[in-house]
């Protein structure tokens, strides 16, 4: 019988940390100290280090020896770069699918956490759904490596994602774009699939690099 492991020290301190990050509550270009984690988390340093060194790893943090951890600062370009990755190894993911073993009922109540999560003030409900909705769907590829760097490239540009989802347009527009996702894998059609998530993507990264264009950190 298999039992569900509980996450380590690092881990939960792992997960609180990218929260901080997603939230705004730690800013592009902000000092990360250990210290004050540590006291903020309750643990003691080591799961903190364990944590911090993990998003370095990720990109998600800067280091320097003379300065410590600060949250790493994308540009506009930076973040055009970063979803050109994403395109690239998003297409072999997708088209690796096969899309007639995929659990559509399952996609479909994970969209419906996503919608009703629209009206809502407060973001990290709608990010989870929505960071669920396409990694449901990524799992069904054979490409786990692959896989694993689109995991890391989204965790890069979370807290720069977040910040076109307030505006209701822009959560409907999303809602509107998972239908078409939804659609295709329904037909089980990989040139749609693709198709409509080269757009869904493509309209995000205007979004965000819109409002970087209006002075939001960089």
């Amino acid at each position: 019988m298999s039992t569900v492991k509980e996450p380590t020290g690092a881990q939960r301190c792992l997960q609180q940390i990218r929260q901080m990050i997603v939230s705004g509550e730690l800013l592009p270009g902000q000092k990360v100290h250990q210290s004050e984690l540590a006291e903020r988390l309750n643990v003691s340093r080591i799961p903190v280090r364990e944590a911090l060194s993990t998003l370095q790893a990720e990109g998600v943090l800067e280091h320097k020896s003379n300065t410590g951890y600060t949250v790493a600062r994308f540009s506009s370009e930076d973040l055009s770069e970063l979803y050109l990755m994403r395109r690239l190894l998003e297409t072999e993911i997708l088209a690796s699918i096969d899309l007639g073993g995929v659990d559509v009922a399952e996609l479909e109540g994970i969209q419906e956490r996503v919608y009703q999560a629209e009206p809502s003030e407060e973001g990290p409900e709608f990010q989870e759904a929505n960071r669920q909705f396409h990694f449901r769907l990524f799992s069904y590829s054979p490409l786990k490596r692959v896989l694993q760097e689109v995991d890391r490239l989204w965790y890069m540009s979370d807290f720069y994602r977040a910040l076109y989802i307030h505006e209701p347009s822009s959560r409907r527009q999303v809602s509107e774009d998972h239908g078409r996702i939804l659609q295709a894998v329904r037909d089980q059609d990989s040139a749609e699939l693709i198709r409509a998530s080269d757009e869904h993507r493509s309209a995000t990264e205007a979004l965000v690099v819109r409002r970087l264009g209006r002075g939001q950190p960089r």
